[in-house]
């Protein structure tokens, strides 16, 4: 597992054997899993940042992690992961 999938783990901790088990089974959710990383890294860059546009981003990046928390949740309420590429 990458560190950047590893993430989501942490973010939902008491549920890590059904994403593990999503990201084997499910491509779909193991992009979304990729892409919360690379946005909470990205959140977590701009949040120390002093450029002017700082403010900006950390909203926009914070707006993205939360759709992206709602995909993995309602992911994991289907039966059906879809299957890998």
């Amino acid at each position: 597992m990458s560190d950047l999938t590893y993430l989501i783990k942490d973010r939902f901790p008491n549920k890590g054997d059904a994403i593990a088990f999503r990201m084997a089974k499910d491509a779909r959710f193991l992009a979304i899993c990729k892409d919360y990383g690379v946005c909470l890294k990205a959140y977590r860059y701009w949040k120390r940042s002093r450029e002017p546009e700082a403010g900006t981003r950390v909203s926009e990046y914070l707006e993205l992690i939360q759709s992206l928390e709602s995909e993995v949740e309602e992911a994991l309420l289907d039966p059906q992961p879809e299957a890998p590429d």
